[in-house]
């Protein structure tokens, strides 16, 4: 008996099979990402929670110095205000004119995305909340690429000065590595932006890579918008020494935050200029994709690096959780933004346009 149409047959189903395999396994995956997030982000919390005690914890945090705590907030608030203005500024490169309430309030809406996402990836949503003016996608998303990458450029070059004022403070040559990281971190996010951004065989590369059956499933359509945007994002090149600027400018607002949160707790170990020089090398651990905005993460290396600059472990962690406090609570401001985004349907559109295969 001829087994010739047999052969063709399993040849055919074979790969078919395989598919559907792997089908499922991102399927199983893709509910089992967020729980397993939250996992270890509950695992390290809760770590740090007992490395400290609860009753001692909570007594600190209730005895925070209410108007320090204000200052901070207020400082926060007016790097809200520069990011703004840095924005709008960006966007005028692109001929874009965008007024400052309603980029003000996407600015928040892409920041409080940014707290519940891993990685902080969420603050690309922010071209979503700017479509309210009638601001191509395509134009938005090249500014925020754009100012990222410089940003991230800025706190590499702040994490390297952190990574001499530690080691210069402290005996621990460990310290070098764990820096090193961090600085790592944040650096390959600027060479990766940067690449997409503004160079055409880069971006091409990243495109093909992206665009593979493997990775198609998690670019989610993100990487198509490249040739759009790629001709505004050379407009964007134009305004770097602006974006430097004004990303140094938050830097040093950011170290009165953060100088002022430490009042707050009675933390006088480190300085302004201590806190001015550790924000960007902490703040590298929250792109950890592991959890959301690197919760966990974040708040150990805060825990870690105030025990060896001989801040009390019940203060560093107090320090840790007002530091995100603050933020959530500041960030809340883009709820209305968001809520106003989904009710007009720009969420609903994103779904449309996928069923159809229409790139996003």
């Amino acid at each position: 008996m001829d087994t010739a149409p047999d052969a063709t047959q399993h040849r055919y189903t074979a790969p078919m099979a395989a598919a559907a395999g792997w089908s499922n396994i991102r399927l199983s995956w893709d509910k089992l990402r967020l729980p397993s997030q939250l996992l270890i982000m509950v695992v390290i919390l809760g770590a740090l929670v007992w490395y400290v005690g609860l009753n001692t914890l909570v007594t600190t945090l209730t005895r925070t110095n209410p108007s320090y705590f204000l200052l901070a907030f207020l400082a926060y608030f007016l790097i809200n205000v520069l990011f703004t203005i840095r924005l709008i500024r960006v966007l005028r490169r692109q001929g874009i004119k965008a007024t400052f309430g309603r980029t003000f309030l996407a600015h928040y809406s892409g920041m409080l995305t940014s707290d519940v996402t891993p990685g902080r990836s969420g603050y690309v949503l922010t071209p979503a909340y700017l479509r309210n003016q009638a601001i191509e996608i395509s134009a938005s998303l090249s500014c925020v690429l754009g100012i990222q990458s410089m940003e991230f450029l800025v706190k590499v070059v702040g994490g390297g000065l952190a990574l001499a004022f530690l080691l210069n403070q402290t005996s621990m040559r460990e310290l070098f590595w764990i820096g090193l990281s961090g600085i790592g971190l944040m650096f390959l996010g600027a060479f990766a932006l940067a690449a997409i951004i503004w160079s055409p065989r880069a971006a091409a590369l990243i495109r093909r890579i992206a665009g593979s059956k493997f990775l198609a499933h998690f670019s989610g359509g993100v990487m198509a918008k490249l040739e759009e945007f790629g001709e505004n994002a050379m407009k964007t090149r134009s305004a770097i020494p602006e974006i430097a600027l004004v990303s140094t400018l938050c830097w040093i607002l950011k170290g009165f935050e953060w100088y002022f949160l430490g009042l707050s707790l009675g933390i006088t170990q480190i300085g302004w200029l201590g806190f001015f020089l550790l924000h960007p090398l902490i703040t590298a651990f929250g792109f950890v994709p592991l959890t959301p905005s690197g919760i966990g993460f974040q708040e150990g290396a805060i825990v870690g690096i105030f025990l060896l600059l001989g801040v009390d472990r019940r203060l560093a962690l107090g320090f840790a959780i007002l530091s995100r406090a603050l933020l959530i609570i500041q960030d809340l401001i883009g709820v209305p933004q968001i809520a106003k985004s989904t009710q007009f349907g720009l969420f609903a559109t994103k779904k449309l346009m996928a069923r159809s295969g229409q790139p996003l």
